[in-house]
């Protein structure tokens, strides 16, 4: 049994409609200022954190969109299991550099340029500390080495993204992000779904919709020692 279920995320969606939930999401993403971004898709490459009303608006949005929703299906599952063997683009991302969720992408998409300069690098100083500590436990303890391109793959700070305004401070960006935990809130607080509260990438939440949380991690532990793709292959012929 996957760690969200479908009975549950299919409730979620229903409240959400129902409540005008989605709605609130996208009068808080048009609240966001404008910007001018050529669309090189070079900022396109993790899986960004989400809320949980964003995942149930891109799962909405794919359930709408079957075309989509099997390829970004694929995208997913070849994201999540080959992590630690190879730098793969967001799996919302296709060939030309087009989101294929544009018009429901998450919020940390749509903030993305208006970081200044400064604080974006001692973000990324952050994270690559985290990321090498993970390394070392994965290392440690479970005789996992990352991929150095990996661990070291930095999405260089744009200098081409030109805001409508100036660039946002940290207290800007965070009222943001509060917003839109307060539309979470009114979701959690119902009890309808059966699902933590914590922070995940958009690729967990799908993930987890699929697998037991458990069951996924070591799936993926199993492909990076073995570096099988037959046990990838086995996997997406069974879930897709």
């Amino acid at each position: 049994m996957p760690s969200i279920k479908k009975s549950d995320i299919n409730l979620g969606i229903d409240y959400c409609l129902k409540n005008d939930l989605f709605k609130e999401l996208n009068d808080l993403y048009n609240s966001i200022p404008n910007g001018d971004c050529i669309g090189c898709g070079k900022c396109c490459m993790e899986s960004v954190g989400a809320n949980l009303v964003e995942f149930l608006n891109i799962y909405n949005y794919l359930n709408e969109n079957k075309d989509i929703n099997n390829i970004v299906m694929q995208k997913i599952l070849d994201y999540y299991f080959l992590e630690y063997k190879e730098k793969m683009p967001c799996p919302f991302k296709d060939s030309n550099n087009r989101c294929l969720i544009y018009d429901v992408r998450p919020l940390n998409c749509r903030i993305y340029g208006h970081w200044t300069k400064e604080d974006y690098n001692k973000n990324y100083d952050r994270i690559k500390k985290d990321n090498i500590e993970f390394a070392k436990y994965m290392n440690d303890e479970h005789n996992i080495k990352i991929d150095e391109n990996i661990l070291n793959y930095k999405i260089e700070y744009c200098e081409k993204f030109k805001p409508s305004l100036n660039y946002m401070n940290k207290d800007e960006r965070m009222d943001y992000y509060d917003k839109g935990i307060v539309i979470d809130s009114k979701l959690y607080s119902k009890g309808i779904m059966g699902i933590d509260f914590r922070d995940r990438g958009i690729v967990e939440y799908f993930i987890e919709s699929i697998f037991f949380n458990n069951v996924a991690s070591n799936i993926r532990m199993n492909i990076t020692k073995k570096n099988s793709y037959k046990v990838l292959k086995r996997v997406k012929a069974l879930v897709l």
